[in-house]
């Protein structure tokens, strides 16, 4: 092949030039009460706001943050579980002018969260405590920096120089504190809201920190209206659905305004329960009575409703399943008659939100594992080498993207900023693949997950694949671990599937008969030189594998063992 890698689709319908506060006032004076947000509980709780509550619990409390001294532009950072309060809370800063700066679960350690709060100069702060005193020790934590003191849970008195600290659920703990009720209670004031463009920056999300620390990556009214997390649909069809979509708020996919402007109701749980594995068939059962006709899964669930096929005998399945955050093989595809009728994978990320989607698959059969399909309308994708030269269709390099919605660059990282784009306003993508004969994207992998043994470039998906097709194994990562003489070695960490004993000598065997066959002029190939077998592997909140983590243990053990 002597083509370039270069795939673009051009955009079928005109771009929304309008403000998202702009769409959600006139969608909510369409339909004003219209289920727009459903919340349910495992234990069969069930709570909802429509368009006309949400329009009045965000205006009233944008009202009292404007009160509190928000300006057009300044950050308010927003962390806690999926809730309603929480929805209201990001639409509120959005009509007062601020802007959302995004904190995930996945921050656990209150330092890395207070670095977030001080590189956006945040001026104010709204906490979901959580139920009990889940939070609570993050939250006195956090406070203590504040007031740049030792933590205590007997703080009573508000320093006047801490930054504005509204909690969005009552807490005995917190009593001094402002929260989402009482400010709902209080008597409305008038105040004037700024004028607001498509431009201008509504939101920051900090990225799954899987190449390190969280990145901040921004983004415009402009960006949130126009961007599609799946092939395009008539407004009737949307208006009239209901999507399933328990992935956290503060994670782009997860982003509840997405619902709020496109009119399709949005049922949600709290994101931590499904990761368990072992609530699929409770959350399965609440996409049924809520009649869903479409749900965003991750790849891990869908295992997880495989598993549960052949219990399966109910006649309700979705018009669609879309799933993304990581490659889906064969085995995935059984969902499709039992649970859905409809298949679609999509692939994305923070900075450049949907960039490609697969043809939606309609029956149980092979599928080429890492085909994320074609870009989206309105996006352009290059596959370039390690120079920034495009290279032909079928050779391997870095994906780069380009289009009008992709972000404009890392908050405040001028240095990341100057590696992350190529002239041309390319944006590198960080995933190696390539295009095939079909102009396909095919995901190989991250550049930094590549591993160097002998001079020779591993990358560790096609590993991963190859032992994925051995009976028992639930999940796998391969990981580079040092090695004195080649600089890397190969070890394969893995999780099997309950009942299956599956030894470490088991996965060797089995890795010398499929890895025998690929002839290598450097003697080692691709075969791995430890196996080591884990209980459970670290996962981050948007369901990947935490591959630093892997690493890091898989390195543990080795040295406990004598191997290092």
């Amino acid at each position: 092949m002597t083509e370039f890698s270069y795939l673009s689709a051009p955009r079928t319908t005109p771009y929304i030039y309008r403000t998202v506060i702009d769409v959600f006032n006139e969608t909510s004076k369409a339909y004003p009460d219209k289920e727009i947000l459903i919340y349910r509980g495992i234990d069969g709780t069930r709570e909802i706001l429509t368009y006309r509550q949400l329009q009045t619990e965000a205006t009233k409390f944008a009202r009292y943050l404007v009160t509190k001294g928000t300006k057009k532009g300044d950050k308010i950072a927003l962390f806690g579980p999926n809730t309603l309060e929480w929805v209201v809370a990001e639409l509120a800063i959005i009509m007062a002018g601020g802007v959302v700066v995004h904190v995930t679960l996945s921050i656990t350690d209150v330092r890395d969260l207070w670095e977030i709060f001080s590189i956006a100069e945040c001026k104010a702060f709204l906490i979901d405590p959580g139920k009990g005193e889940k939070y609570l020790d993050m939250i006195f934590q956090l406070i203590a920096l504040f007031r740049r003191r030792r933590p205590s849970r007997d703080y009573k008195d508000i320093d006047s120089n801490d930054p504005t600290l509204v909690f969005l659920r009552k807490s005995e703990h917190l009593a001094s504190y402002e929260d989402l009720p009482g400010v709902l209670q209080m008597k409305e004031e008038q105040v004037e809201f700024p004028s607001l463009f498509p431009e201008d920056e509504i939101m920051i999300f900090t990225t799954s920190g899987s190449t390190g620390k969280p990145k901040m990556v921004s983004h415009t009214h402009f960006d949130v209206n126009n961007v599609e997390l799946g092939p395009e649909r008539p407004k009737d069809i949307i208006l009239a659905g209901k999507t399933y979509n328990d992935r956290p708020f503060a994670w782009g996919a997860g982003s509840p305004i997405l619902a709020v402007c496109k009119g399709e109701t949005r049922v949600f749980c709290d994101s931590s329960i499904a990761i368990e594995g072992s609530s699929a068939m409770k959350i399965w059962e609440i996409i049924k009575e809520e009649k869903c006709t479409s749900a965003l899964l991750m790849p891990y669930f869908l295992a997880d409703l495989v598993a549960q096929k052949e219990n399966y005998k109910d006649l309700f399945k979705l018009q669609a399943i879309i799933t993304t955050g990581q490659p889906i093989d064969n085995h995935h595809t059984h969902v499709i008659g039992a649970f859905t009728k409809l298949l679609i994978l999509g692939y994305g990320s923070t900075e450049c939100s949907m960039i490609s989607i697969l043809p939606p698959i309609t029956s149980v059969g092979k599928i080429l594992y890492g085909d994320v399909g074609k870009p989206i309308p309105g996006t352009e994708v290059k596959v370039v080498d390690e120079n920034g030269n495009v290279l032909r269709k079928g050779e391997t390099g870095e994906l780069c993207i380009r289009s009008r919605y992709l972000f404009n660059g890392y908050y405040r990282n001028k240095d990341l900023n100057g590696e992350a784009f190529l002239s041309g306003k390319w944006f590198r993508s960080g995933d190696t693949g390539h295009v095939n004969e079909e102009n396909h994207i095919v995901i190989e992998g991250r550049i930094k997950d590549v591993i160097s043994r002998g001079t020779r470039k591993i990358m560790p998906c096609t590993i991963e694949e190859i032992i994925m097709q051995m009976n028992g194994i639930k999940r796998v990562a391969v990981v580079g671990v040092p090695d004195k003489r080649l600089y890397e070695e190969i070890c394969v960490c893995y999780v099997t599937e309950p009942g299956n004993d599956i030894s470490p000598s088991n996965v060797k065997q089995y890795c010398k008969e499929n890895f025998g066959v690929y002839e290598s002029l450097d003697g080692l190939g691709e075969m791995p030189a430890y196996f080591l077998r884990f209980c459970k592997l670290p996962m981050f909140e948007v369901g990947k594998i935490n591959k630093r983590r892997v690493r890091s243990d898989a390195i543990q053990q080795l040295k406990t063992q004598g191997l290092m």
